[in-house]
């Protein structure tokens, strides 16, 4: 199946990345049929095998699969149920957003790039135990239409159409977070782009320069 072998392949992206350390964190696609694929709980990435992938029905009970989807099934559930236009999830503990998760309670978008990806002012979610529902509602809420959220003393979740939207959406939050700490850290207020720019910034990706992309 071609969604599980790009789960597999980003799983490597993520360890080559340096996203993620250990187990923790997890990747899903949506298929056609509208049932959902996710990364197994509790296993290196390096070691997940296609067959490992559980397939769940949009209610997260299990179709497919000898071991345990994620723990963070429910966030995967939640964000496929309240955005259509969302078919890929990455969920990581990356170093810069997992630092912003406990300082700030969001990260304004400060270069063009981040705006045309992301597509709004990051939001940091309230702080919710893993593996909740409660976690789940927050991020919905918190991500809006955006392409990434942080996710409070915890780490980032990313969203796109595709797994590449998805896994380019974790690069630019990641990003983001860097270098907003690297810029209060200077002790100036960094200037930031304006909602009406990112706005324009994000429409004119979309509308353009991902479309020249996908006629590759």
């Amino acid at each position: 199946m071609k969604e599980s072998i790009a789960i597999l392949e980003a799983c490597q992206q993520i360890i080559d990345l340096k996203l993620v350390s250990g187990t923790w964190g997890n990747v899903s696609m949506r298929l056609e049929s509208g049932n959902i694929l996710i990364t197994p709980s509790g296993i290196p990435y390096d070691e997940i095998r296609e067959e490992d992938i559980v397939l769940c029905d949009k209610t997260g009970k299990v179709i497919e699969g000898k071991l345990l989807p994620s723990s963070e099934l429910k966030m995967h559930l939640a964000l496929y149920a309240k955005r259509e236009d969302v078919n890929a999830i990455v969920h990581t503990h990356s170093l810069y957003a997992s630092v912003a998760s406990s300082i700030f309670k969001e990260v304004p978008i400060l270069v063009e790039d981040v705006a045309m990806v992301i597509g709004g002012t990051i939001k940091v979610t309230e702080y919710k135990l893993p593996g909740t529902e409660e976690l789940a509602q927050e991020v919905v809420v918190s991500i809006g239409n955006n392409n990434a959220v942080i996710i409070s003393n915890h780490g980032q979740a990313a969203v796109g159409q595709t797994m590449e939207d998805a896994m380019l959406s974790a690069q630019m939050c990641e990003k983001a977070a860097q270098m907003y700490i690297v810029a209060v850290q200077t002790g100036k207020m960094p200037r930031t782009l304006s909602d009406k720019d990112v706005k324009m910034l994000y429409e004119k990706y979309v509308n353009s320069y991902k479309k020249l992309k996908e006629k590759r």
